[in-house]
């Protein structure tokens, strides 16, 4: 897994869904804004942990935080490297999972736009501009797949609704029309020497 690129996705507090991907030697991660990933939680420390890039992995250090950095449940005591599927802790509120992406799904990931854009995520909050060499944030939906889907389903269905109600009132109109109207309806096709009985 070498050629793999590392990310870490918020789950649980500010910004739950958020991406960022790992592009640093070392990133810090507190509450002040000074730090490569902001959390902005109040259990979180101003300078609360540091994650360096080192050849045997990424290895996570607490930085003497009030409320403690934690591994899969675990307060750490000491630097850990980590594994990837690991959950990180900081405080009570904030989890991130610590993933590994291969470079074809990396390759996939699209850019940031150039200037803040809406998110196309209800209740997700907007990704800004990055700034030069800080890791990239990237918005996915907190709960993937169900209510995107169930939200795309409802105009298909209504519209489909909508049609067979307009043909099946067709088919009544025509099945219930008077033959007067029919034999006026026909009357071009007789010219071509076509007839129809009852006409």
């Amino acid at each position: 897994m070498s050629d793999a690129t590392f990310r870490l996705i918020v789950r649980t507090g500010p910004n739950p869904g958020m991406v960022f991907d790992l592009t640093k030697e070392v990133t810090l991660f507190g509450r002040d804004v000074t730090n490569d990933i902001v959390l902005g939680d109040s259990e979180v420390s101003r300078q609360h942990a540091r994650l360096t890039h080192t050849p045997g992995g990424y290895v996570l250090e607490d930085l003497g935080s009030t409320n403690g950095s934690f591994v899969n449940g675990e307060r750490m005591i000491a630097p850990r490297t980590l594994n990837p599927g690991d959950l990180i802790g900081y405080g009570e509120n904030v989890t991130l999972n610590f993933e590994a992406v291969s470079p074809d799904a990396a390759a996939t990931i699209a850019s940031p736009a150039a200037a803040p854009t809406p998110s196309p995520y209800p209740g997700q909050p907007h990704v800004p501009t990055p700034v030069p060499g800080a890791p990239v944030a990237t918005p996915v939906p907190a709960t993937p797949g169900e209510d995107v889907t169930q939200k795309r389903r409802l105009p298909v269905l209504l519209a489909g609704g909508g049609c067979l109600v307009v043909v099946l009132a067709c088919a009544a109109g025509l099945y219930w029309m008077p033959i007067s109207w029919w034999c006026a309806i026909l009357t071009p096709l007789r010219a071509l020497g076509i007839s129809f009985d009852g006409c």
